[in-house]
């Protein structure tokens, strides 16, 4: 592979040749950097052409990455920053068989994940998961209890998954929680728990519901703010 720096229509690019057949454009977050893969034989004219056709498309991109302040893929490798309940800490991959759990040094802030020989990111991904789950999990009694009392309603059921929304409340009662809200400050726990708890009083999310969120929770529009950045 050689690999090189180049500006074309003032976009600066890190170019790739490869012996591939075709080539591959990316717009890399989080600052929209420009990463073009071609095959060996192709010309620095061909590569160029292609750049400028494509000139509109990559300042769109660019222009979504910056103005949505949209984050890098997590790679799970060393020094990467991860959160627990709202504070920072950094990645240490531990490689070997006799470490079973995921440790955290509150002093140092670190965060030792075990891991396989030769883990992929979706292996690392689950295993930190499921530490956050047992997070989440550890801190739900307490926090179900003070929200039930606040709002005077307690959920048949309650259960920890991955999902895209924060939480969700069935008609049957049942309240299910994101295990990523262990990655948020104690207080995103309790705003979900009291939002999905007033889902028993009020189903839908109209002015009645909004008044119980008002009533129970003064500050939910700020919490939520902060959950959704």
């Amino acid at each position: 592979m050689i690999r090189e720096k180049i500006i074309i229509e003032d976009i600066a690019i890190t170019l790739e040749r490869k012996n591939i057949k075709n080539m591959y454009l990316r717009v890399l977050p989080p600052n929209g950097e420009v990463k073009v893969s071609a095959p060996l034989f192709l010309s620095d004219e061909d590569i160029s052409n292609f750049i400028k056709s494509r000139k509109e498309w990559i300042l769109k991109k660019q222009e979504l990455i910056l103005k949505n302040g949209i984050s890098a893929p997590l790679k799970y490798k060393n020094g990467e920053k991860h959160e627990i309940w709202g504070k920072t800490y950094a990645l240490q991959l531990i490689k070997n068989t006799t470490t079973k759990r995921v440790l955290v040094d509150e002093e140092r802030n670190v965060i030792y994940l075990p891991v396989p020989p030769r883990s992929t990111i979706e292996k690392r991904k689950n295993i930190l998961d499921e530490h956050y789950r047992a997070e989440l999990k550890h801190a739900l009694p307490e926090a179900l209890d003070k929200c039930c009392k606040i709002v005077g309603k307690t959920p048949t059921d309650i259960k920890v998954r991955k999902m895209k929304n924060w939480g969700n409340c069935n008609q049957n009662g049942v309240i299910t929680l994101n295990l990523n809200l262990a990655k948020k400050r104690p207080i995103c726990l309790e705003y979900v728990l009291i939002h999905e708890l007033c889902h028993l009083i009020e189903f839908n999310h109209g002015k009645k519901f909004k008044k119980l969120m008002d009533k129970f929770c003064p500050n939910w529009k700020e919490i939520k703010k902060e959950l959704n950045e």
